[in-house]
């Protein structure tokens, strides 16, 4: 039986009854390519005596390159095309090794050797036209060092801004070509290039200069079978195993490319082994979830007794989570109990009411002593870390305001009492504060300690708990059964999202050793949590962080939308550094985001009643969502649309195939669209008042850098097409 490996292709983008018919010709291939319907052809005067035709059906053929070593056949499957076409791609395409970067991919071996020479205009009072030649890309470098034809780099130097030479990627066939030319387009050295594509180093490769391509410059299939297993050539070629995942890749097109075509910077830290935490970072879309699910993949091939726990902030996304493992590879163990062997996927606040359920009652009197300077009896209700604060702020009616809402309260006693385990007052005045903002004398610490006070009585009468002080109990129990660890490895994404306690408990899960702990961030989707220092809890990454900055879900133009949300905001991360929005690039092009303000609330629902029927009727309505700030706000807009003949469905309720959703901008966290509406992005409606209100200083500023993180991560769910309304005036944060 010959195999099959597939190249990324556009197939995503034919009409689904050829798609049917390409699957079934590929399965057909998989069990034996010298059935008669298949017509596996060679052509007269092919450039690649490897080319081959088959026939999908009457109008549509197939491109394949033909490859035998050792007895074995691999087909490697480049796209289905219209009769025509398929011909005369089938002449003039060639499967090669580059001879410079050693990658595998496939050119057009007839186009010109050499095309006239750049002119470069000096004679106006700017600068030159040549975006590359005025930042310092040599034709050479492009040539010698990335492997381009000299054509190719020719075509390149004609490029006069970062946005025209952008644009150019879209017109290359091979994926290293693409994403070295948005490299270039972003400043990166060629050097930077290379190591971010894993080229190998090119001291020991000849030069070429873009001479027509002969039957003598053809590797042999065993180098071409070794290059496609490149982690470059990964990017765009792949192995199919079975008919399961053959189908899988061709239905699912771009949206299911995250399975298969890993960035050669993704695979390195899928593979790497890392002595201590390793954090890595990176923009809406950069694929970090992605490297997660494989390295979780990796670590239970590695070592079938190994207990990986992968979790994530909310349940929802770890429900995410656990769905794409399972799509990635069904064949890896998910336990449902923590401590047994394999991947244990869950919430983080579910992870700490594990820990308790394990422990049965040891865990009231244990953790109850470290956390509350007592054991307690059985807490049977679970409630959010905001509930009993207005209570417990109101026996503090004498005190200075800034110290005295339930808001300040709250974050006090995550932030500060909770992590340090603080249990008396005398405790209290001796604990560090570091990034509160607002100075406590001992006289407003010991104010402080009495609402806290009035609060843990509260919840003991109640006998309540919040998730906080769960998370607290959890690693305080952890830590008591030393040598007793739960985890081997722990993975978690979203961590710009979760609490020192939560932190505190990850610490405590896995013991220190090589891959014990790795986190995948970015401080600018911060939706939920207060900033956090990572060391402080144990988990010390410095010299041990890395970023993603290619973008594979959204179009450049609504990623450079979204990124002007976090303009004009300082961020600093959880290792103590600045970080910037700069950098990043997408590997798709689009329209430009459109915006739509109106006087009036029914005029914006009246835009986005048109946008929803027009993708509609262009049949492409599958996949469109409309983001709102607040549930109340989309059931208002629901009703209104369903007046106008448009009907929706919020994100929660069963849903109907096709359906437009309506999902709250923290619902939509982990998701992507097609289409996506940000609706009533208004003054007096983002940021939310009711998200500020209470807070003042450091904590006001960090609520306000969530709301406008918010935006960015709504912002950036949209793939191909955005659209923002408002009513009124736009928000402050547009």
């Amino acid at each position: 039986m010959p195999e099959v490996t597939l190249s990324k292709t556009d197939d995503h983008k034919l009409d689904k009854s050829v798609q049917a018919k390409v699957l079934t010709f590929l399965m057909k291939l998989r069990e034996d390519d010298s059935a008669y319907g298949l017509r596996i052809k060679k052509l007269e005067q092919q450039k690649d005596p490897r080319a081959r035709t088959g026939r999908v059906d009457d109008s549509w053929r197939a491109l394949l390159f033909c490859l035998d070593h050792a007895g074995e056949r691999t087909y490697v499957y480049a796209g289905t095309y219209e009769h025509d076409e398929a011909i005369e791609r089938a002449r003039t395409r060639v499967l090669r090794t580059n001879p410079v970067t050693h990658v595998a991919e496939i050119i057009d071996a007839t186009a010109p050797a050499l095309s006239p020479k750049i002119v470069v205009d000096y004679s106006g009072p700017g600068k030159p036209i040549s975006f590359l030649g005025d930042h310092g890309y040599p034709v050479a470098d492009l040539v010698g060092g990335l492997g381009f034809e000299k054509v190719d780099a020719q075509r390149l130097y004609s490029a006069t801004s970062e946005n025209d030479l952008a644009a150019m990627a879209d017109n290359f066939e091979n994926e290293w070509q693409r994403l070295a030319i948005l490299g270039m387009a972003v400043g990166d050295t060629i050097a930077k290039i290379r190591a971010d594509l894993g080229l190998e180093d090119a001291d020991s490769v000849t030069a070429h200069g873009g001479a027509e391509i002969g039957p003598d410059d053809l590797l042999g299939d065993a180098e071409l079978l070794g290059a496609l297993m490149s982690p470059a050539s990964r990017m765009q070629f792949t192995l199919v195993s079975d008919d399961e995942e053959l189908r899988r890749i061709l239905e699912e097109g771009d949206f299911g490319a995250w399975r298969v075509f890993l960035h050669p910077e993704q695979v390195k830290y899928v593979e790497r082994d890392f002595n201590g935490p390793f954090r890595l970072t990176g923009g809406a879309g950069t694929g970090k979830t992605v490297v997660l699910l494989h390295r979780a993949r990796r670590l239970a091939l590695a070592d079938s007794g190994a207990r990986v726990v992968l979790t994530t902030f909310t349940k929802a996304l770890a429900g995410m989570l656990r769905r794409d493992l399972a799509r990635l590879d069904d064949g890896i163990p998910q336990t449902s109990l923590l401590g047994e062997p394999g991947v244990y996927v869950t919430g983080i606040d579910a992870l700490a009411a594990t820990v308790r359920d394990r422990a049965g009652n040891d865990f009231w009197s244990v953790a109850g002593e470290a956390v509350f300077g007592a054991a307690i009896t059985e807490r049977t209700s679970m409630v959010s870390n905001s509930q009993g604060w207005d209570a417990a702020a109101s026996v503090l009616a004498d005190a200075p305001a800034d110290t005295t809402s339930p808001a300040f309260l709250e974050a006090e006693y995550v932030q500060v009492i909770l992590p340090q385990r603080v249990r008396t007052l005398s405790g209290y005045l001796a604990a560090r504060r570091p990034g509160r903002g607002v100075a406590l004398d001992r006289a407003r610490r010991a104010a402080v300690w009495t609402a806290v006070e009035a609060y843990r009585a509260g919840a003991a009468k109640a006998r309540r708990l919040t998730w906080a002080e769960l998370s607290a109990m959890a690693s305080a129990y952890l830590e008591s059964r030393a040598g007793e660890a739960p985890a081997d490895h722990l993975l978690i994404d979203e961590g710009q999202d979760l609490s020192p306690l939560h932190w505190q408990l990850v610490r405590a899960l896995a013991p220190a050793a090589t891959n014990d702990v790795f986190i995948a961030e970015d401080v600018h989707q911060r939706i939920y949590g207060h900033r956090i220092v990572l060391s402080r809890y144990g988990i010390k990454v410095v010299g041990r962080s890395r970023r993603l900055t290619l973008n594979y879900r959204t179009t450049q133009e609504n990623l450079v939308y979204a990124l002007r949300m976090l303009e004009d905001a300082h961020y600093i991360d959880a290792a103590e550094e600045t970080q910037s929005s700069h950098g990043y690039r997408s590997v798709r092009r689009g329209p430009a985001p459109r915006l739509f303000g109106g006087n009036h609330v029914w005029e914006q629902t009246d835009a986005v009643a048109h946008a929803i029927a027009d993708w509609q009727a262009a049949g492409v309505g599958d996949s469109i969502a409309i983001l709102g700030r607040t549930t109340v706000a989309l059931k208002r807009l629901q009703r209104q649309l369903d007046d106008r003949g448009i009907a929706t469905a919020l994100y929660e309720e069963a849903i109907t195939p096709g359906t437009p959703l309506l999902v709250t901008m923290h619902s939509a966290k982990g998701l992507e669209f097609s289409r996506v509406v940000l609706f009533d992005v208004s003054e007096g409606s983002v940021p939310l008042p009711l998200a500020l209100h209470g807070l003042s200083g450091a904590d006001l500023e960090d609520a306000m850098l969530r709301e406008r993180s918010l935006l960015y991560v709504a912002a950036s769910r949209a793939r191909d097409e955005l659209i923002v309304t408002w009513a009124g005036g736009p928000s402050e944060l547009l």
